[in-house]
């Protein structure tokens, strides 16, 4: 028996883990056997080789060419068929379409062109227009020809064959599918795109249009750029731009920055195109050639003017029907004209039971007072009257004859009539009309603006008992500017509204009232340089207030005085040409005011009576907005057997614009009424601090609350105090008193007053109340701050009389 010695090696993981390592030779026998141990490895492969060596040993020699011997396992898991592009471009034209080649690693049965072309991929960006075999009859290699869709990558994805009975299967005669993994991307061409862009209209803004290459490129690359009109125009909204932009070797991406031109009306949102064009080099395309960039637009013009000019006739619409419900109800006639009263009429009743005293009746009368007022007004406008009494009513430099010449603000704002008459019964009717004239000016940012309104109306309001009921016809005219660094320009409205109103008087002390109203107009704007531009102006308004006695408590109980109302105007203009956007502005204002006394009965016989206030404004909207709040207090002491009363007040008041202004005030006074008809000593003693009244009053009558801090917003308060001393005695028969007496004025600005006078009052009773009184004054400065300031004498004569 020989043993020999072997080696074994493999070519895939099918050997057993103990390989054999000799062979042994059975005595006499010419061959021996060599069992090799075999594993499933459970790898996809076609077959596994093992090989056997006889190497060297002792009693025997190798023969060369026959000293090694090979054996195939078969593999139950065969390989799958693979496959690889053999040509496939890097970047694609984004138009023309290109080949690509690939081979599978197994020939597939049953495979066919269409099957390659409308099957066997998946593609993205693109689609295959044509497919062959490379070599006749054979399935191993193919072309395709692939047309992009655009300028954006194509990917090629194939799919895997999981069933061979698929129509996109790829399988060979031994049952190898093919794994799918064979997919490639071809690049579209390097392209150039930009992108939208928006800026707010401000001074210094710029439109920045970024322009992006889609990847790096290893050379310059270059774009022409221009701008173009969408609903901006060039000059007036942007600055045109136009040139080259040039990209460094790999540089992705460049910004162009287009001026905007701010001006100060409201022009909504415009819009810009830009452009790209003519891209270099010739490979590089245009993904996105064209931008827009949108101006927003929220300049004040026309908002912060209509919203003023809205406030202002609202204003004076509720003057109005203020001044109505506080009017006499007595018919007659009145007539004023530029401020001058013309002439009256007899009454002009409209009862038809009144006769005249000569029999004629009411209309007799009511005819001759029409041609009276008639006969006086045209005697006025030739600067001269038929009645002597009114003999130099005009210009004393006009001589009669010549027609009178005034400015139409002058004749607006002194003029007005009214014609009252009663209706058999049925209440009293009006008819009257005036004029009104109101400033106006604000800021909304680096934006002022100012104008005049100026209002004419007419209206006709009825009343009876505790009912009263109007309607007012108004035309408006306002006219004013605006300046802005942006630009400035003139501004013309016209409105014309219709303004119903009423009253109701819960008692006889305390009403409440209501208006509303609509108005229709244009609106004029003219920047500055430029063209009008006109569009139509809306205005909504409405109103409602209380006032009187809320709480009467007579002479010794609470008594709450209460005044308070609220309105809203709402003022809209359409898009006008030129670009210019609609606009809405409202503004609201809300304003109270309380006062509260309790009178407290001494056993002296005597009065002690606190009392309290308090007033709250507030403005809101669109034009100036705050809050304003007035509180204030006192303390009065009267004695009506001694004639003597002390009182003291306080207040204080917080302005809305500037959170440090205060304003308050502090005063007291000290006083000794005279006797009977005014007879024996008086005097008087009023100190004061700050501002201590008309906090209410300024709260309910300024414009806005803005005003309340007066001064930008400072407040210096200034001590004052003056002083009087007199003596009634009695004179002419005891049918006048007079009282010689002296006064002084301290002020903290650095002046004095001295007084010295005489007052002569009429005490019959009966007869109607008559008063004169001379004074005369010295003023001078009560410090060394006051030197240069010239010492100033005046004498002052008064007189009245009461009825």
């Amino acid at each position: 028996g020989l043993t020999v010695n072997v080696s074994v090696s493999e070519s895939g993981a099918v050997l057993g883990n103990a390989p054999p390592t000799t062979a042994a030779f059975a005595a006499n026998a010419a061959t021996a056997t060599l069992s090799v141990p075999t594993v499933d490895d459970e790898i996809a492969e076609d077959a596994s080789t093992v090989t056997v060596t006889v190497t060297t040993g002792t009693g025997y020699t190798v023969d060369a060419d026959a000293g090694s011997a090979s054996g195939t396992v078969e593999s139950e898991d065969l390989a799958p068929i693979t496959a690889r592009f053999t040509l496939a471009p890097a970047e694609h034209d984004g138009s023309d379409a290109f080949e690509m080649r690939f081979a599978f690693s197994h020939a597939p049965t049953g495979y066919n062109w269409t099957t390659v072309r409308d099957r066997l991929f998946e593609v993205t960006g693109g689609r295959i227009e044509k497919a062959g075999r490379l070599v006749r009859g054979s399935n191993l290699g193919w072309k395709i020809r692939v047309r992009p869709d655009g300028l954006g990558p194509v990917t090629l994805n194939a799919r895997a064959t999981t069933d061979c009975a698929a129509p996109y299967a790829a399988c060979d005669a031994a049952g190898r599918r093919f794994d799918g993994e064979l997919a490639t991307t071809v690049l579209g061409p390097p392209t150039l795109s930009v992108a939208d862009a928006e800026v707010e209209e401000a001074d210094g803004a710029t439109l920045d249009f970024v322009v992006t290459l889609s990847r790096e490129v290893a050379e310059t690359v270059t774009v022409a750029y221009a701008t173009s009109d969408g609903t901006a125009a060039a000059g007036d909204d942007y600055t045109a731009a136009s040139g080259n932009l040039s990209f460094a070797a790999n540089e992705v991406s460049k910004t162009v920055s287009v001026t905007v031109l701010d001006d100060t009306h409201d022009e909504g949102s415009e819009t810009v195109r830009f452009t790209l064009s003519d891209p270099r080099p010739s490979r590089v395309k245009l993904a996105d050639a064209e931008a827009t960039g949108t101006i927003t637009n929220t300049d004040a013009m026309p908002r912060a003017w209509i919203a003023r000019f809205g406030r202002t006739v609202g204003e004076q619409v509720l003057d109005a029907v203020e001044s109505r419900m506080r009017a006499g109800r007595r018919p007659g006639a009145e007539v004023s004209l530029g401020g001058e009263r013309i002439g009256f009429g007899p009454q002009l009743g409209m009862r038809r039971d009144a006769p005249s005293e000569d029999g004629a009746g009411a209309a007799g009368a009511r005819d001759a007072g029409i041609q009276r007022a008639t006969d006086d007004l045209a005697s006025w406008l030739q600067g001269a009257t038929a009645d002597p009494e009114m003999q130099g009513f005009g210009s004393a430099a006009e001589p009669a004859g010549r027609a009178r010449t005034m400015s139409g603000r002058e004749v607006l704002l002194g003029s007005s009539f009214s014609l009252t008459g009663e209706m058999a019964g049925n209440g009293v009717v009006s008819l009257w009309g005036r004029g009104t004239v109101t400033r106006f000016d604000g800021r909304d940012g680096d934006l002022a603006v100012d104008g005049e309104v100026a209002s004419a109306m007419l209206g006709a309001d009825w009343s009876r008992g505790r009912v009263m009921a109007g309607l007012i016809v108004g035309q408006s005219l306002g006219e004013g500017g605006y300046r802005a660094p942006a630009g400035n320009g003139v501004v013309r409205s016209t409105l014309t509204g219709v303004y119903p109103w009423g009253r109701h008087a819960l008692t006889e002390r305390l009403e409440v009232w209501g208006a509303a109203g609509y108005g229709a107009g244009t609106l004029t704007l003219t920047p500055e340089g430029e063209g009008a531009i006109r569009t139509d102006l809306d205005l909504w308004m409405a109103a409602a207030g209380l006032r009187g006695v809320v709480i009467d408590g007579g002479a010794d109980g609470l008594t709450l005085l209460a005044k308070t109302d609220a309105m809203t105007v709402e003022t809209s203009t359409e898009a006008g040409p030129g670009d210019l956007a609609a606009s809405e502005a409202g503004v609201t204002r809300l304003r109270l005011g309380l006062e509260g006394t309790l009178p407290v009965p001494l056993a002296d016989g005597s009065t002690l009576t606190p009392g309290a206030e308090i007033g709250v404004r507030r403005d809101g909207g669109d034009a100036e907005t705050g809050t304003g709040v007035e509180l204030g207090g006192g303390v009065s002491w009267t004695d009506p057997g001694s004639g003597l009363s002390v009182e003291a007040n306080v207040r204080a008041l917080v302005a809305h614009e500037d959170s440090n202004y205060r304003e308050w005030g502090a005063s007291g006074a000290v006083r000794l009424a005279p006797g009977e008809w005014g007879r024996g000593l008086s005097f008087s003693l009023a100190p004061a601090y700050g501002t201590p009244s008309g906090g209410v009053d300024r709260l309910w009558s300024g414009q806005d609350a803005r005003g309340l801090a007066p001064g930008g917003g400072t407040f210096e308060p200034e001590s004052r105090l003056e002083g009087e001393l007199g003596y009634g005695v009695a004179l002419f028969g005891d049918r006048f008193t007079g009282t010689p007496n002296v006064g002084f004025g301290l002020t903290g600005a650095g002046a004095r007053d001295y007084r010295i006078g005489w007052r002569l009052t009429s005490v019959v009773r009966g007869d109607p109340g008559f008063e004169v009184r001379l004074d005369a004054i010295r003023r001078e400065p009560a410090n060394d701050n006051g030197a240069g300031t010239p010492v100033e004498h005046g004498v002052m004569l008064r007189s009245a009389i009461r009825w």
